[in-house]
């Protein structure tokens, strides 16, 4: 079996709606938590692209299916570009806009 790369990830993924559940952004995340840290390296460009399927999804639908469960999987995901920041140089979070809210936090911001 070939390794995932972030080309051949994002081939797949940005075949998907631009909206997706919750659970296919989750499914997304734990895809890119499973690369290489070389292979992420070698192709930037895809990598950050992925991330900004992510934020475009969970921006119209993720922060309104988010449950408090999900969003130790976004939060997470956030800290781990944090920490890719430090290992490969580069910003990703910026990419990764309103993934670091909480349930309680978006309560606040939004209240029903």
């Amino acid at each position: 079996m070939t390794a995932m790369t972030p080309g051949k990830l994002l081939a797949y993924w940005a075949t998907r709606p631009t909206v997706m559940p919750m659970q296919e952004e989750l499914s997304l995340i734990r895809d890119m938590r499973a690369l290489d840290t070389a292979d992420i390296a070698k192709d930037l460009a895809s990598f950050v692209s992925l991330i900004e399927l992510v934020q475009r999804s969970h921006a119209s639908n993720g922060i309104f299916e988010m449950t408090e469960a999900d969003e130790a999987h976004t939060v997470g995901f956030f800290q781990w570009l944090k920490s890719l920041e430090k290992t490969l140089g580069i910003p990703l979070a910026t990419h990764a806009d309103g993934l670091d809210l909480t349930c309680a936090e978006l309560a606040k911001r939004m209240p029903r």
